[in-house]
Protein backbone atom coordinates (compact mmCIF):
# COMPACT_ATOMS: atom_id res chain seq x y z
CA UNK A 1 0.00 0.00 0.00
CA UNK A 2 1.58 3.16 -1.23
CA UNK A 3 2.63 5.94 0.93
CA UNK A 4 -0.07 9.17 1.90
CA UNK A 5 0.62 12.01 -0.34
CA UNK A 6 2.10 15.28 2.03
CA UNK A 7 0.33 18.19 0.84
CA UNK A 8 1.54 20.43 3.28
CA UNK A 9 4.94 19.31 1.24
CA UNK A 10 4.07 19.87 -2.26
CA UNK A 11 2.19 23.34 -1.12
CA UNK A 12 5.12 24.76 0.28
CA UNK A 13 7.16 23.74 -3.15
CA UNK A 14 4.79 25.73 -5.37
CA UNK A 15 4.65 28.62 -3.41
CA UNK A 16 8.36 28.95 -3.15
CA UNK A 17 8.37 28.35 -6.92
CA UNK A 18 6.19 31.38 -7.46
CA UNK A 19 8.34 33.65 -4.95
CA UNK A 20 11.31 33.27 -6.97
CA UNK A 21 9.78 33.75 -10.13
CA UNK A 22 8.35 36.77 -8.82
CA UNK A 23 11.81 37.96 -7.56
CA UNK A 24 13.20 36.96 -10.55
CA UNK A 25 10.70 39.15 -12.47
CA UNK A 26 11.22 41.62 -10.06
CA UNK A 27 15.08 41.87 -10.94
CA UNK A 28 14.85 41.65 -14.30
CA UNK A 29 12.40 45.18 -14.51
CA UNK A 30 14.52 46.68 -12.19
CA UNK A 31 17.42 46.34 -14.03
CA UNK A 32 15.36 47.12 -17.30
CA UNK A 33 14.34 50.73 -15.77
CA UNK A 34 17.57 51.19 -14.81
CA UNK A 35 18.50 50.84 -18.72
CA UNK A 36 17.29 54.19 -19.34
CA UNK A 37 17.07 55.40 -23.22
CA UNK A 38 16.64 58.16 -25.11
CA UNK A 39 14.76 58.29 -28.40
CA UNK A 40 16.14 59.81 -31.82
CA UNK A 41 15.11 60.33 -35.49
CA UNK A 42 16.33 60.45 -38.79
CA UNK A 43 14.76 60.73 -42.55
CA UNK A 44 16.45 58.64 -45.13
CA UNK A 45 15.70 59.74 -48.90
CA UNK A 46 16.42 55.46 -49.98
CA UNK A 47 15.02 52.46 -49.81
CA UNK A 48 15.69 51.01 -46.08
CA UNK A 49 15.15 47.43 -47.11
CA UNK A 50 16.79 45.10 -44.63
CA UNK A 51 16.53 47.51 -41.88
CA UNK A 52 14.12 46.08 -39.39
CA UNK A 53 12.65 47.10 -36.02
CA UNK A 54 16.04 45.88 -33.58
CA UNK A 55 18.01 46.22 -35.82
CA UNK A 56 21.63 47.68 -33.98
CA UNK A 57 22.71 51.19 -33.79
CA UNK A 58 26.49 51.91 -33.56
CA UNK A 59 28.32 55.04 -33.08
CA UNK A 60 32.05 54.26 -35.00
CA UNK A 61 31.40 50.45 -34.07
CA UNK A 62 30.30 50.93 -30.94
CA UNK A 63 26.77 49.55 -30.34
CA UNK A 64 24.55 52.09 -28.60
CA UNK A 65 21.05 51.37 -29.41
CA UNK A 66 18.56 50.22 -31.38
CA UNK A 67 15.69 50.55 -34.06
CA UNK A 68 12.59 51.28 -32.41
CA UNK A 69 10.27 52.13 -35.23
CA UNK A 70 9.98 52.43 -38.93
CA UNK A 71 7.55 53.99 -41.40
CA UNK A 72 6.82 56.69 -44.47
CA UNK A 73 7.80 60.51 -44.00
CA UNK A 74 4.70 63.32 -43.84
CA UNK A 75 5.99 63.67 -47.64
CA UNK A 76 5.64 60.27 -48.35
CA UNK A 77 9.36 60.22 -50.25
CA UNK A 78 11.46 59.63 -47.11
CA UNK A 79 11.60 57.21 -44.36
CA UNK A 80 11.48 57.87 -41.17
CA UNK A 81 13.38 55.82 -38.57
CA UNK A 82 13.24 56.52 -34.73
CA UNK A 83 15.99 54.48 -32.45
CA UNK A 84 16.26 53.82 -28.76
CA UNK A 85 19.93 54.98 -27.67
CA UNK A 86 21.28 53.86 -24.05
CA UNK A 87 22.25 56.87 -21.87
CA UNK A 88 24.38 55.14 -20.16
CA UNK A 89 26.82 53.92 -23.11
CA UNK A 90 25.93 57.31 -24.46
CA UNK A 91 27.47 59.33 -21.26
CA UNK A 92 30.29 56.51 -21.48
CA UNK A 93 31.27 57.28 -25.49
CA UNK A 94 31.02 61.24 -24.54
CA UNK A 95 28.27 62.28 -26.03
CA UNK A 96 25.15 63.14 -23.99
CA UNK A 97 24.34 66.37 -22.42
CA UNK A 98 23.89 67.24 -18.84
CA UNK A 99 20.45 66.38 -18.23
CA UNK A 100 19.98 62.82 -16.82
CA UNK A 101 17.25 59.93 -17.60
CA UNK A 102 14.70 60.56 -20.45
CA UNK A 103 16.05 64.06 -20.89
CA UNK A 104 19.28 63.32 -21.96
CA UNK A 105 20.10 64.79 -25.34
CA UNK A 106 23.01 63.97 -27.40
CA UNK A 107 25.53 66.54 -28.31
CA UNK A 108 25.37 67.03 -32.07
CA UNK A 109 27.76 68.96 -33.67
CA UNK A 110 27.40 70.25 -37.30
CA UNK A 111 29.32 67.19 -38.72
CA UNK A 112 27.44 64.28 -36.87
CA UNK A 113 25.15 62.31 -39.34
CA UNK A 114 23.24 58.90 -39.46
CA UNK A 115 23.82 56.35 -42.78
CA UNK A 116 22.54 52.99 -43.00
CA UNK A 117 25.01 50.32 -43.77
CA UNK A 118 25.52 46.37 -43.78
CA UNK A 119 28.08 44.01 -42.69
CA UNK A 120 28.77 43.07 -45.92
CA UNK A 121 27.14 43.02 -49.88
CA UNK A 122 24.24 41.23 -48.23
CA UNK A 123 24.91 41.57 -44.42
CA UNK A 124 22.45 42.38 -41.90
CA UNK A 125 21.46 46.20 -42.17
CA UNK A 126 22.21 48.59 -39.23
CA UNK A 127 21.99 52.47 -38.69
CA UNK A 128 25.51 53.66 -37.94
CA UNK A 129 26.56 57.25 -36.01
CA UNK A 130 29.57 58.76 -37.18
CA UNK A 131 31.23 62.18 -38.32
CA UNK A 132 31.21 63.51 -42.19
CA UNK A 133 32.91 66.57 -43.53
CA UNK A 134 30.10 68.87 -43.97
CA UNK A 135 30.99 69.81 -47.99
CA UNK A 136 30.58 66.52 -49.11
CA UNK A 137 27.81 65.52 -46.96
CA UNK A 138 25.46 68.45 -46.31
CA UNK A 139 22.46 67.99 -44.32
CA UNK A 140 19.26 67.21 -46.49
CA UNK A 141 16.29 69.54 -46.46
CA UNK A 142 12.96 68.83 -45.73
CA UNK A 143 9.71 69.94 -46.49
CA UNK A 144 8.34 69.30 -43.45
CA UNK A 145 9.32 70.16 -39.39
CA UNK A 146 11.73 67.54 -37.81
CA UNK A 147 11.26 66.42 -33.89
CA UNK A 148 13.81 67.90 -31.24
CA UNK A 149 15.63 64.60 -30.96
CA UNK A 150 16.51 64.52 -34.49
CA UNK A 151 20.53 63.97 -36.53
CA UNK A 152 20.45 64.53 -40.09
CA UNK A 153 21.04 61.61 -41.99
CA UNK A 154 23.76 61.10 -45.38
CA UNK A 155 23.30 58.19 -48.20
CA UNK A 156 24.30 54.99 -47.58
CA UNK A 157 27.66 54.21 -49.67
CA UNK A 158 25.33 51.70 -51.88
CA UNK A 159 23.08 54.61 -52.62
CA UNK A 160 26.03 56.88 -53.65
CA UNK A 161 27.38 54.07 -56.16
CA UNK A 162 23.92 53.72 -57.69
CA UNK A 163 23.36 57.70 -58.22
CA UNK A 164 26.83 57.34 -60.03
CA UNK A 165 26.22 54.95 -62.53
CA UNK A 166 22.93 56.49 -63.17
CA UNK A 167 24.62 59.50 -63.41
CA UNK A 168 26.95 57.95 -66.14
CA UNK A 169 24.24 56.15 -67.64
CA UNK A 170 22.68 59.55 -68.20
CA UNK A 171 26.17 61.05 -69.89
CA UNK A 172 26.99 58.16 -71.98
CA UNK A 173 24.31 59.48 -75.12
CA UNK A 174 26.08 62.87 -74.76
CA UNK A 175 29.57 61.22 -74.58
CA UNK A 176 28.11 58.81 -77.26
CA UNK A 177 26.98 62.08 -79.77
CA UNK A 178 30.48 63.47 -79.26
CA UNK A 179 32.40 61.03 -79.64
CA UNK A 180 30.39 60.79 -82.90
CA UNK A 181 31.01 63.94 -83.83
CA UNK A 182 34.79 63.31 -83.84
CA UNK A 183 34.96 60.76 -85.99
CA UNK A 184 32.94 62.75 -88.48
CA UNK A 185 35.57 65.50 -88.16
CA UNK A 186 38.35 63.01 -88.53
CA UNK A 187 36.99 61.15 -91.59
CA UNK A 188 36.28 65.21 -93.44
CA UNK A 189 39.48 65.68 -91.99
CA UNK A 190 40.63 62.39 -93.86
CA UNK A 191 38.47 63.29 -96.62
CA UNK A 192 40.15 66.43 -97.65
CA UNK A 193 43.61 65.41 -97.30
CA UNK A 194 42.69 62.15 -99.74
CA UNK A 195 41.06 64.90 -102.34
CA UNK A 196 44.24 67.09 -102.16
CA UNK A 197 46.36 64.25 -102.87
CA UNK A 198 48.68 64.68 -99.53
CA UNK A 199 49.84 61.01 -99.23
CA UNK A 200 50.78 60.81 -103.60
CA UNK A 201 53.01 64.28 -102.43
CA UNK A 202 54.74 62.82 -99.50
CA UNK A 203 55.50 60.12 -101.58
CA UNK A 204 57.10 61.98 -103.87
CA UNK A 205 59.10 64.48 -102.05
CA UNK A 206 60.66 61.51 -99.89
CA UNK A 207 61.40 59.80 -103.23
CA UNK A 208 63.02 63.10 -104.19
CA UNK A 209 64.50 63.93 -101.05
CA UNK A 210 66.30 59.75 -101.44
CA UNK A 211 67.18 60.86 -104.59
CA UNK A 212 68.75 64.51 -103.69
CA UNK A 213 70.63 62.58 -100.91
CA UNK A 214 72.10 59.67 -103.23
CA UNK A 215 73.29 62.50 -106.01
CA UNK A 216 75.06 64.36 -102.61
CA UNK A 217 76.56 61.27 -101.51
CA UNK A 218 77.96 60.78 -105.01
CA UNK A 219 79.21 64.37 -105.16
CA UNK A 220 80.88 64.18 -101.93
CA UNK A 221 82.35 61.26 -102.93
CA UNK A 222 83.99 63.27 -106.27
CA UNK A 223 85.15 65.92 -104.01
CA UNK A 224 86.77 63.51 -101.44
CA UNK A 225 88.78 62.57 -104.49
CA UNK A 226 89.37 65.95 -105.54
CA UNK A 227 90.69 66.99 -102.24
CA UNK A 228 92.87 64.49 -101.74
CA UNK A 229 94.43 65.07 -105.37
CA UNK A 230 94.90 68.49 -104.55
CA UNK A 231 96.12 67.56 -100.56
CA UNK A 232 98.32 64.83 -100.62
CA UNK A 233 101.81 63.75 -100.45
CA UNK A 234 101.68 63.61 -103.96
CA UNK A 235 99.08 66.30 -104.36
CA UNK A 236 98.94 69.59 -106.71
CA UNK A 237 99.32 72.05 -103.41
CA UNK A 238 102.57 70.02 -102.37
CA UNK A 239 103.65 69.59 -106.06
CA UNK A 240 103.20 73.93 -106.06
CA UNK A 241 105.21 74.63 -103.04
CA UNK A 242 108.22 72.50 -104.79
CA UNK A 243 107.80 74.18 -107.81
CA UNK A 244 108.47 77.39 -106.13
CA UNK A 245 111.00 76.43 -103.87
CA UNK A 246 113.11 75.38 -107.12
CA UNK A 247 111.62 78.70 -108.38
CA UNK A 248 113.11 81.03 -105.43
CA UNK A 249 116.10 79.23 -105.86
CA UNK A 250 117.05 80.07 -109.06
CA UNK A 251 115.17 83.46 -109.06
CA UNK A 252 115.30 84.79 -105.82
CA UNK A 253 112.97 85.01 -103.17
CA UNK A 254 110.81 87.61 -104.27
CA UNK A 255 108.61 85.14 -106.58
CA UNK A 256 109.58 82.03 -104.62
CA UNK A 257 107.75 84.12 -101.38
CA UNK A 258 104.47 84.75 -104.48
CA UNK A 259 104.24 80.92 -105.34
CA UNK A 260 104.36 80.52 -101.65
CA UNK A 261 101.50 82.44 -101.05
CA UNK A 262 99.63 80.63 -103.76
CA UNK A 263 100.06 77.23 -102.49
CA UNK A 264 99.10 78.57 -99.20
CA UNK A 265 96.16 79.97 -100.14
CA UNK A 266 95.59 76.69 -102.40
CA UNK A 267 96.26 74.12 -99.25
CA UNK A 268 93.59 76.54 -97.62
CA UNK A 269 91.27 75.52 -100.15
CA UNK A 270 92.04 71.90 -100.24
CA UNK A 271 90.97 72.45 -96.28
CA UNK A 272 87.92 73.77 -96.84
CA UNK A 273 86.83 71.48 -99.13
CA UNK A 274 87.56 68.59 -96.79
CA UNK A 275 86.03 70.12 -94.10
CA UNK A 276 82.72 70.96 -96.30
CA UNK A 277 83.05 67.17 -97.96
CA UNK A 278 83.22 65.34 -94.16
CA UNK A 279 80.73 68.05 -92.88
CA UNK A 280 78.35 66.82 -95.75
CA UNK A 281 79.04 63.33 -95.11
CA UNK A 282 78.10 63.53 -91.12
CA UNK A 283 74.93 65.37 -91.59
CA UNK A 284 73.67 64.68 -95.67
CA UNK A 285 70.81 67.03 -95.65
CA UNK A 286 72.57 70.01 -94.08
CA UNK A 287 71.82 71.67 -97.97
CA UNK A 288 68.24 70.96 -96.81
CA UNK A 289 67.39 72.09 -93.97
CA UNK A 290 70.45 74.59 -93.05
CA UNK A 291 73.49 74.07 -90.82
CA UNK A 292 72.59 73.40 -87.57
CA UNK A 293 73.13 76.11 -84.76
CA UNK A 294 76.04 75.24 -81.90
CA UNK A 295 75.41 76.12 -78.77
CA UNK A 296 78.14 78.47 -77.22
Amino acid sequence: MSAPTNHWKLGAFVAVSILVGLAATVLLTARSLRAVTVTYTSFFDEAVSGLEVGSPISYRGVKVGNVSAIDVAPDRRHVEVSYTLGVKVLRRLGIAGDATGKDTKITVPPELRVQIASTGLTGTKYLGIDFFDEQSAPPHPLPFPVPDNYIPSTPSTMKNVEDSVVRAIEQLPALVHELAGVVDRVNVLLDDVNRRGVPAKAVATLQRTDQLFATLQASLAKVDGVVARLDGKDGLVASVQRSSESLGDATGTRLGAHIDEGARDLREAAVALRQLAEALQRDPDMLVKGKSKVAP
